[in-house]
């Protein structure tokens, strides 16, 4: 990240060094930059942190027109479909709740869950082959749906499908198009939100299925984006914001702890409108 790199420049005040001098002093400032790397990350951490929560306090505090009001008070019924970092008990779906105190949130979150395989052979856990079933039943349970929001394709960038990424936003096409079909059955026309799988760890902290997804999961977003702008959907770009903190928001390099799922909860609601 920019910043950090610039602030991380040594200045040293120093006429001459002699050529050991020279070497222990460079050994030193690299130790010395590594520590500051990472505290300036941790900062930024912080900081992301308390603007999201004092940006959504000061939104939830302000004067609002009678027409805001109208706006925030109206109840929403939202959709969430994910994997895992949606299915944990402290996920991005839960800390969404928190926030968003008004609404029905019916989550349909499942851990292992892609866009469009077979994962580990199983058929429950690819949202193509189910999204029909997702969408009657969160139909059943809202009656009708404002906003669906998609966080999936970690588990697509694992390395077993590492060969067939390309197909990877075709599938998200055909569920974007059958989740616009089932939509108009029920007369109803949700605002549909694609969220970006978040970052991956670096390959030393991954296990052998996700080594190499960094790179997989950063040419997969690209192409959710251009998906969102045909298919009027919005695209959020987690991956971008997280990628630079990430390390400090995981012990694995998959799953985010309770700050960084926060995280993606306050960058989602950042892009809700009322």
């Amino acid at each position: 990240m920019f910043f950090v790199n610039y602030l991380c420049v040594p200045f040293v005040v120093r006429k001459s060094f002699t050529t050991k001098e020279l070497k222990v002093h460079t050994k030193d400032t690299k130790k010395e930059v590594i520590k500051m790397k990472i505290t300036l990350k941790l900062i930024f951490i912080f900081y992301l942190l308390t603007i999201f929560t004092a940006g959504s306090k000061a939104i939830a505090d302000s004067p609002l027109t009678k027409k805001q009001k109208r706006e925030k008070d109206k109840q929403l019924n939202i959709l969430t479909i994910g994997d895992s970092n949606g299915a944990l008990p402290f996920g991005w779906v839960y800390q969404l709740k928190q926030i968003r105190t008004n609404d029905t949130i019916f989550n349909i979150s499942i851990s292992g869950n892609t866009i469009g395989f077979n994962n580990n052979g199983q058929r429950s856990l690819n949202t193509l082959s189910n999204i029909g079933s997702y969408m009657e039943k969160a139909y059943t349970r809202l009656g009708k749906i404002d906003r669906i929001i998609i966080m999936l394709g970690t588990n697509d960038c694992k390395e077993v499908f590492r060969d067939s990424l390309s197909v990877v936003p075709g599938n998200m096409r055909n569920m974007i198009d059958e989740i616009k079909k089932i939509a108009k059955l029920h007369r109803n026309k949700p605002v549909i939100y694609i969220v970006s799988p978040p970052p991956f760890g670096p390959d030393e902290m991954l296990g052998e299925k996700y080594k190499g997804g960094m790179d997989r999961v950063s040419l997969l977003n690209k192409q959710l984006e251009l998906i969102s702008k045909k298919e009027s959907a919005v695209f959020i770009n987690t991956c971008q914001i997280l990628s630079p903190v990430f390390k400090q928001l995981t012990s694995d390099g998959v799953h985010l702890n309770a700050d960084g799922q926060r995280m993606i909860a306050f960058i989602i609601q950042e892009n809700l409108k009322y």
